[in-house]
């Protein structure tokens, strides 16, 4: 009776009757499980959106706050963001290094462009070989990584409350200031809680 291995991607964990958390049983011939290597497929799937998630955030914002320069023009700034930069070099270099080792064990002709879409979709039609290869848990390891990185920079950050000057309302001596709102709106309230909607909000420039 042969010895059936266990899945080697580390953030393979199946609960056993146990209670202790271990990996699930490798798929015959390979060295992931059929949950891990579908998940690695799925992460191969995402990268690209992801990618270009990562891009959006790093271009010039359309609507957002101008800084002003020495000859008095207005100028967009551009949102930089070291997390997304990080997460799409991340992305590259793990892409390229997995498409070069297939290249150069296989016999396969061309190394696809250093492009995202181009090396998740030439590792994806790997897969099968991916999956058996010595190495196949250290892949899905840092293809899983990468992945992650690029969600978590892409996640919504909590807003930094802005102090905006005196409140508006008669007789009220308290600051003005934006806080989250519901849906990741901001509301505009002061500490007495006087909540002001957006057309009283040219109201505090007279204030301020």
């Amino acid at each position: 009776m042969a010895i059936q291995s266990l899945c080697e991607a580390v953030h393979c964990r199946h609960d056993r009757q146990s209670g202790k958390p271990q990996p699930r049983t490798a798929a015959s011939g390979q060295r992931l499980c059929l949950v891990c290597r579908a998940r690695l497929k799925e992460d191969l799937v995402r990268l690209p959106g992801l990618y270009e998630g990562c891009e959006e955030v790093l271009s010039p914002a359309r609507s957002g706050i101008t800084e002003r320069v020495s000859s008095g023009r207005a100028r967009q700034g551009i949102r930089l963001n070291e997390a997304p930069l990080q997460a799409r070099s991340d992305m590259v270099a793990v892409l390229a290094s997995w498409a070069g080792a297939i290249v150069a064990e296989r016999g396969v002709t061309g190394l696809p462009r250093r492009e995202v879409g181009t090396l998740a979709a030439f590792l994806a039609r790997h897969l099968d070989w991916l999956a058996a290869h010595p190495a196949a848990g250290e892949c899905a390891a840092e293809v899983r990584r990468v992945t992650n990185v690029a969600r978590s920079a892409l996640a919504p950050r909590p807003a930094v409350p802005q102090e905006l000057g005196p409140c508006p309302f008669t007789d009220c001596e308290e600051s003005v200031r934006t806080s989250p709102g519901p849906d990741l709106t901001h509301v505009v309230r002061c500490g007495a809680g006087h909540v002001l909607p957006p057309d009283r909000w040219l109201l505090l420039s007279g204030r301020a």
